[in-house]
């Protein structure tokens, strides 16, 4: 392939992405169709399936540039912090978006429950979790993929609280998902609770970050 036929398929596949972004953003992702990007993007349905073979595809990549960007925000608020406190960040920017804005929440339940986008997820969780980690000594669970597995495992149930027809207590559920997820990846009591409260300290930052990221702007602020 050309340079120049390289950078039109990437200019073509970045107008689809944010064509689906902005429509699963609105209106969620089951109400969302191949159509209805066809429609806005004034991208043909053959292009796009040339490029993605299905929505549950093309929705895997966002969810992995997310994670990627997510990561990149964290990065830079957290720069020079322990590999714990980024990776409670990761969490925090998760978990709270999620009970903050219904359509996030509605795209979390769509990949929890679908069997290939959540494995996708686990491998990029599985990836960032390596990096994260990298620098601690002697992790206790050094297969990360099954941590992640049950971490999602915890944060699926948080998400689907939100549907009780009994309203919950949602802060408590957060702080046990996190300690549940910290503990399964091999840290002590004392120091995951420690967590939890660096995590809980700074949700506003969490929530800025994941809008950040949401809306591709802001310059990241430091924790």
């Amino acid at each position: 392939m050309s340079e120049k036929r390289a950078v039109h398929m990437k200019g073509i596949r970045n107008q689809i992405l944010r064509t689906a972004e902005k429509l699963f953003l609105t209106q969620g992702y089951k109400t969302t169709t191949i159509r209805q990007i066809v429609q806005e993007s004034g991208i043909t349905s053959g292009s796009i399936y040339n490029i993605f073979e299905d929505k549950e595809h093309l929705f895997s990549a966002l969810v992995d540039e997310f994670l990627t960007n997510a990561k990149a925000k964290i990065d830079k608020a957290l720069e020079g912090q322990p590999a714990e406190n980024r990776m409670v960040g990761l969490l925090g920017m998760e978990l709270y978006i999620t009970e903050k804005n219904p359509v996030v929440r509605e795209l979390m339940c769509a990949f929890h429950t679908s069997p290939f986008l959540m494995e996708t997820v686990i491998k990029r969780h599985s990836t960032l979790a390596e990096e994260v980690w990298a620098g601690r000594r002697h992790p206790r669970n050094s297969k990360l993929s099954t941590a992640i597995l049950l971490s999602e495992g915890a944060v699926s149930s948080y998400v689907i609280s939100f549907d009780f027809s009994q309203k919950l207590d949602y802060s408590e559920i957060r702080r046990k998902v996190v300690l549940c997820i910290l503990r399964n990846m091999g840290l002590e009591a004392r120091e995951s609770s420690r967590l939890v409260q660096y995590m809980e300290d700074h949700e506003a930052l969490w929530l800025d970050l994941a809008n950040q990221v949401l809306n591709h702007s802001g310059e990241t602020p430091e924790a």
